[in-house]
């Protein structure tokens, strides 16, 4: 075999070497000014602390500002991090509406539902004290009155049950990590609001197609009169222990029907639009919406522990109405006369006509 004389193989080494080397500066030099063309990001600014006024910059400590901004106390301007990304808003820390907020969420939600639920039953105590158990003497002849139909019943049941489901996983939100989660642990208190919260949407439906469906039962029995107004002058006969007269619905029905229904409404409403996206309705939307739907769900466990009370223990003989359908004809002449005439006036049957079984149909 010839071989390549050494002088040679240098020479042709010589010459890929040199290849190179042109390569080489001619390729550096382009790439070094197409890497300054695009932008850099800017160094931190660790002399500026967390905050890009320098002003406003306590210290450059992360741990302190994430302390910082867990405290109630901040300052009332707008604070600004820094951020490597282009966009300008991403550098956004908290603002004052933020932080008026997130107060109203974790402290001032609690106040509300507790000063009102703690108002509900001390009212509903002293009224039991005061008054005690409002009775009737039950018909002699054993008369009964139908008062509400089947579908009545099953739309005020799915109703009140949902909306106790809704109370108590909503409860479940504001008092939770401090009656709850001390004892159940973090793990099992997290489990319980995730299944809370799955079931607070979709129970806030059924709810819902209650309030809409129960508006358009009794809409036209609650709608208030002069004898309404009279009824309030009274108060119900409270003061005086006297039965005021009333039709099918006093005046304080009425007053916690148009409560539940335009409350119920409210929250249904607001609930749903709560569960879309935050980019939908935008931040300071998501905060009213919430704001109020939680005022209003405060304004309705405490009326409905009122309107409990009243439908069963306060007032004897009316859970029968919702529950059988039925009442006593005594009860009926005791608590709403108006009603209890008009209905015998349009039946052609009176006081002493005889017994008739309780039927599944409207009451007037």
């Amino acid at each position: 075999m010839r071989r390549m004389p050494a002088r040679a193989g240098t020479s042709a080494l010589a010459r890929l070497l040199g290849m190179l080397a042109l390569v080489a500066l001619v390729t550096v030099p382009e790439l070094a000014t197409a890497q300054e063309s695009e932008p850099q990001p800017e160094a931190f600014p660790a002399e500026r602390g967390v905050y890009l006024n320098p002003e406003r910059a306590p210290t450059a400590d992360l741990d302190t500002l994430l302390r910082t901004l867990s405290d109630r106390e901040m300052p009332d301007e707008r604070l600004d991090g820094f951020t490597y990304w282009q966009n300008p808003a991403l550098g956004f820390v908290t603002a004052p509406d933020n932080r008026v907020w997130r107060d109203f969420r974790t402290y001032w939600t609690k106040w509300i539902h507790g000063i009102l639920i703690v108002l509900a039953a001390a009212a509903v105590l002293g009224l039991f004290f005061w008054r005690g158990s409002q009775g009737y003497e039950r018909d002699p002849r054993g008369r009964r009155v139908p008062r509400f139909r089947f579908l009545d019943r099953v739309v005020h049941w799915t109703t009140a049950i949902s909306f106790v489901l809704l109370a108590l996983t909503g409860l479940n939100f504001v008092f939770g990590r401090q009656l709850i989660q001390p004892w159940a642990g973090d793990a099992a208190f997290g489990a319980l609001s995730q299944g809370a919260l799955v079931l607070h949407n979709q129970v806030g439906f059924a709810f819902l197609i209650g309030i809409v469906a129960m508006a358009g039962l009794w809409v036209q029995d609650n709608l208030f009169n002069r004898v309404d107004r009279e009824w309030l002058r009274q108060a119900g006969g409270l003061p005086s222990g006297r039965h005021v007269p009333a039709e099918k619905f006093n005046a304080g029905q009425k007053l916690i029907f148009w409560i539940a229904v335009l409350g119920g409404l409210a929250m249904g409403t607001s609930g749903i639009l709560l569960m879309l996206p935050i980019s939908t309705i935008g931040m300071g939307w998501m905060q009213v919406l919430h704001g109020g739907h939680t005022i209003v769900a405060a304004l309705m466990i405490a009326t409905i522990i009122g309107h409990a009370y009243l439908g069963s223990v306060g007032v004897s003989g009316s859970f029968d109405a919702m529950w059988k359908g039925d009442v006593d004809r005594q009860w009926a002449a005791t608590h709403h006369p108006l009603w209890i005439e008009r209905l015998e006036r349009d039946r052609g049957t009176g006081a002493d006509a005889e017994p008739e079984a309780p039927r599944a149909e409207p009451a007037e």
